[in-house]
């Protein structure tokens, strides 16, 4: 309790306005701290249990930038902060730290669960003289994404995740789908991402249900927003590889905005990566690919366009049929999902 009280009231420097770090004064390299003079008690006294994981949080914590927090509207009127700039890093959350969890999906290789966390996201606020101020907890709705039998997970797969960290960490603004942090069930001992919760769900079920309430303007932005999310990814040197109607998720709560998820996650966490096998939804998945091709930037583009389709008709692609051998050897063929009736030729 003394060394977080220390630190809260710590004076964290901005990179502009001082030539060392606050703490240690080495030379400012344009990180808030470093391994010297980061606050010891965001990495010590915890573990999850697996090595790669530790480090993997760690490694973020040593790393962090600044970001902006987009999320928190109601700022307290007597905090005499600059503006809601904080540090950007993952946190190891204690399972025990959240509440009213409920299931909301399933995938073929993760769960997904709404809850509360109860503490929040830590949030370090800086104030008009150049220090940095804890603010106090603040409850927060979160999703929990369970990673289908991760007790033993793979260093292939922990790069994925990390992959998903970089591209936040890029890329941050409030049209990207926000990583706050990893914990674990206690009882399956599988690890679980703290994400943030889209809380309209995903585009399929956003179709099922209201589709004739959906206006081509509406359309239009999905695939916008769908599109500002492939380009960061692509520019950083990823593909999706498996780029659904179930990974675009949709969300409400301050503005319609949709979100790509689930970056290269679509298959066994316990697994190393095999080049031999495909993992997907049939219908979205690239000709080349089933021909046993690598995934391109092209690959991400094809899936895309098949959510077009999608997003014209309503319905899933193909859904009228099996999703088999037979498909995936005429999908190489050349025949490709319909668009809807009324969709306009521009469109196409």
């Amino acid at each position: 309790i003394q060394i977080e009280s220390e630190f809260n009231e710590l004076n964290i420097s901005d990179s502009n306005s001082n030539g060392n770090h606050e703490n240690c004064y080495k030379p400012n390299d344009g990180k808030l701290w470093c391994k010297e003079c980061v606050p010891r008690y965001m990495i010590e006294g915890w573990t999850s249990g697996n090595n790669g994981i530790d480090e993997f949080i760690k490694d973020t914590i040593y790393d962090a930038k600044i970001g902006y927090d987009d999320y928190d509207d109601d700022d307290d009127d007597n905090d005499d902060s600059d503006g809601d700039d904080y540090p950007i890093f993952l946190e190891w959350v204690p399972f025990d730290k959240f509440e009213d969890i409920k299931q909301i999906g399933e995938g073929g290789f993760s769960k997904v669960y709404s809850a509360i966390w109860i503490d929040g996201k830590a949030k370090y606020i800086k104030q008009n003289d150049g220090s940095w101020k804890k603010k106090e907890p603040e409850p927060k709705k979160i999703a929990l994404k369970k990673l289908n039998e991760s007790q033993n997970i793979s260093a292939d797969y922990l790069n994925e995740i990390k992959i998903f960290w970089n591209f936040y960490l890029n890329e941050t603004s409030d049209v990207y789908l926000k990583f706050y942090g990893i914990t674990k069930d206690t009882k399956t001992k599988e690890f679980m991402m703290i994400i943030e919760l889209a809380n309209q769900g995903n585009l399929r079920s956003v179709l099922s249900n209201d589709f004739n309430n959906i206006f081509w303007n509406e359309k239009l932005s999905i695939l916008s927003n769908m599109i500002f999310d492939l380009k960061g990814l692509h520019k950083l040197g990823y593909f999706h590889k498996d780029l659904h109607s179930g990974n675009v998720l949709q969300d409400n709560e301050h503005n319609e905005h949709s979100y790509i998820s689930d970056f290269g996650l679509s298959r066994p966490s316990n697994e190393p990566r095999s080049y031999d096998k495909i993992y997907g939804v049939l219908p979205y998945i690239a000709p080349e690919v089933l021909n046993g091709e690598p995934y391109t930037l092209s690959s991400d583009i094809y899936s895309f366009g098949v959510i077009m389709t999608e997003l014209s008709s309503g319905k899933p692609p193909f859904h009228n049929r099996k999703h088999d051998i037979s498909l995936a050897l005429e999908i190489c063929n050349g025949i490709r999902p319909e668009f809807g009736k009324g969709t306009p030729e521009i469109y196409k």
